[in-house]
């Protein structure tokens, strides 16, 4: 048995045969061509094709996953019928004589590199529809006819260098048990069609699948694992635990559309927290109930300056906008010297966990908080927005961060550009100091949200990347769980409301505590809504005190 190790990116299990996937594209032939004439019109009617085959692809999409997903499609025949590429492509037929395919090659490789250099990881991953659009003209123009299927018989695990939307959208869902590639990212379109189809999928394997084609194999979407040619034991192990996964899957799909409330009729709110644009079609598949965090950070990591206020008014606009009649809470860049930013004045320092970042980083890079205030409170006439500020352990930062939304609001109305005056504002406590002065923190916001994470992190001052304290880490401590609810009642009594996030707030052995504390919203990863609907809904709070007892 061998056992490869990669990143899971869709979860589940599969069990099946490997069939290696090569795509009739990895060598693009080179020649010269006697007539450029008769070859522009083989480009100009292969063009005519993939017309009609991404116009299919998109209707294929819109039935079996969503119209955000079928513009996946859209986008790419946007590429290939852009002005200057078709120029360039025209260009090697005419001035150098050579093939179509040749050319389109050419031509996509040189703009999927501009891509890839980029200092920005989601646009980074859109290299691979450049390569992917391009492609299927060539697929096109070497086939004559349209692009072939190849015909399978038994379902099969999809293995491939690397595996293109339009690829993972041509095969059929009947074909598939899952997907393992060498290359690939968790918000590239293969992953998110792969999440959406409720596919595994693991990607980054380091070793060449190819020798594998034709071997029984095991996928674990979750653990990120490939196991090929199993032995009984294992076989036995993953069929047990493939079973189980299928078995509890279908009981959650059963939750969706149910409202989140108890048995005794205590209603909760459940909401998704998001780290990226392409995490909003999970958060809908999974019956979000809106957006309680969507972390902002990702818009400046990875990149040599800050997004401009008209980017990141685009990238806001496009997260209210998917949630329209839902509330959506976002969190001001929550960055710090371990989040890699050049082009932010953020000191190295021994740790950085209880250093310079959050609230402390914007409040000290005026221009760069004024941006990002200016794009949110732009953003906020599409829908209903609530505004987090992270890290925030004083009234005086607070006050501070009040006066800067104010000059921006007036700044705005100056400007005459359109903006919501009644933007909900609200702190995440993930401190002790912010939890203790959480009455004072209640009185000056509209709501508060407890970080769970943070607040473990600094009551039991525990690094949680130092692997030396696992064994003291202790997330159900009394210290932690009176401190939460310490928080909540404060909140409570001025009548603003209360949200809990991080991971305990997906733990399903807590959600009859946090219950009873009277949290008004979970704020989970989207893969755990079901699950703790499903508790919610078995759940009955009537003996509130028995609940709590064990931990205040």
């Amino acid at each position: 048995m061998i056992e490869l190790h990669g990143r899971g990116v869709s979860n589940g299990i599969a069990i099946g045969t490997l069939d290696y996937f090569k795509s009739p594209t990895e060598n693009v032939p080179k020649y010269i061509i006697d007539s450029p004439e008769k070859e522009l019109e083989r480009y100009h009617n292969a063009l005519k094709q993939v017309k009609l085959h991404f116009d299919r692809l998109c209707k294929e999409a819109s039935n079996r996953m969503s119209k955000s997903e079928s513009a996946i499609f859209q986008m790419h025949l946007m590429i290939l019928e852009d002005a200057k590429f078709v120029e360039n492509v025209e260009e090697i037929i005419t001035e150098r004589k050579m093939n179509a395919e040749f050319g389109v090659s050419y031509t996509s490789k040189k703009l999927a590199a501009i891509f890839r250099d980029i200092g920005d990881e989601y646009l980074q991953s859109r290299y691979a529809d450049v390569l992917d659009a391009a492609n299927t003209l060539i697929r096109i123009l070497l086939d004559g006819n349209g692009v072939k299927e190849k015909k399978r018989g038994e379902p099969v695990i999809i293995a491939a260098d690397e595996l293109m939307p339009s690829e993972t959208i041509s095969l059929k869902k009947e074909d598939l048990l899952g997907f393992a590639t060498n290359s690939g990212s968790q918000s590239s379109h293969t992953a998110i069609l792969a999440r959406t189809m409720g596919l595994p999928y693991v990607t980054q394997i380091k070793e060449p699948l190819s020798q594998y084609n034709g071997k029984t194999a095991i996928i674990d979407g979750q653990l990120g694992k490939l196991f090929v040619d199993p032995d009984e034991t294992t076989l036995a192990l993953y069929h047990a635990k493939k079973e189980r996964y299928n078995k509890q899957q279908e009981l959650l799909k059963k939750q969706i559309g149910l409202p989140s409330v108890t048995r005794n009729g205590q209603k909760v709110v459940l909401s998704a927290n998001i780290g990226s644009l392409d995490d909003i079609s999970s958060a809908r598949n999974n019956d979000t109930e809106g957006i309680g965090m969507f972390r902002s950070e990702y818009l400046f990591m990875h990149r040599s300056k800050c997004p401009s206020e008209e980017e990141q008014l685009e990238a806001y606009k496009r997260v209210i906008r998917s949630f329209r009649n839902s509330e959506v809470v976002i969190r001001t860049a929550d960055l710090g010297v371990d989040r890699g930013i050049s082009y932010l004045d953020i000191p190295e320092e021994k740790n950085p966990a209880i250093g310079f970042k959050g609230i402390r980083v914007s409040l000290a890079n005026h221009d760069f908080f004024r941006t990002q205030l200016r794009a949110l409170y732009r953003a906020s006439v599409y829908g209903r927005l609530r505004i987090l500020f992270p890290m925030v352990n004083s009234m005086n930062e607070l006050d501070y961060v009040k006066r800067i939304i104010n000059g921006i609001k007036a700044e705005l109305r100056a400007e005459g550009k359109q903006y919501n005056d009644n933007v909900q504002i609200g702190v995440l406590v993930e401190t002790p100091a912010a939890a203790l002065i959480s009455d004072e923190i209640a009185e000056a916001v509209d709501f508060i949200s407890i970080g769970t994470n943070g607040l473990t992190e600094y009551t039991l001052a525990l690094d949680n990347n130092n692997r030396k304290l696992e064994y003291f880490y202790e997330p159900y401590h009394k210290g932690i769980m009176r401190l939460i609810n310490f928080a909540a009642n404060n909140a409570h009594k001025k009548d603003k409301r209360v949200m809990l996030c991080g991971e305990l707030a997906s733990d399903t052995t807590m959600t009859s505590t946090f219950l009873a504390m009277k949290i008004d919203e979970l704020v989970m990863a989207p893969s755990k809504i079901l699950k703790v609907r499903a508790k919610v809904r078995e759940t009955d709070t009537t003996y509130t005190k028995d609940i709590l007892a064990k931990y205040i």
